[in-house]
């Protein structure tokens, strides 16, 4: 499982909608029974969410947060149904615009094509972060 600098195709089409705002276009990646985890959620925060229409309703959310910005210092490893992908994003918090550099770790596993479990390893911390 040798890394590569290259996005999957169909992760690099949902980050570049999700770059433009289009949360739908972002949700297409996932099976209607997906489970996308926060592991390093903050108390109060979700730490899972239980499918597509869960996550949807988390998703329609950030755009009101951040302004996602371009993925650099991209990993990619896949073995069969697991892809792991470590990236940093450099986006903007919406209410001050400032920047938000912030580290993924991504462990996705698909079925049939579509997501259908993330383990999402960002840091919370870097959201506040000056």
């Amino acid at each position: 499982m040798a890394p590569t600098s290259t996005l999957p195709d169909w992760l690099s089409r949902s980050l570049d909608a999700l770059k433009s705002g289009d949360v739908d276009g972002y949700l297409e990646m996932y099976a209607p029974d997906a489970v996308h985890e926060f592991p390093f959620a903050p108390e109060g925060a979700p730490r899972r969410l239980e499918g597509r229409a869960a996550i949807a309703d988390y998703m329609r959310g950030l755009p009101g947060l951040l302004r996602f910005g371009p993925f650099t210092d991209i990993r990619v490893r896949q073995a069969e149904d697991e892809t792991i992908v470590e990236f940093t994003g450099h986006h903007h918090s919406i209410p001050d615009d400032a920047p938000r550099d912030i580290d993924y770790v991504f462990i996705i596993t698909r079925r049939d094509g579509e997501v259908t479990h993330i383990r999402d390893y960002m840091n919370p911390l870097q959201l506040v972060a000056a």
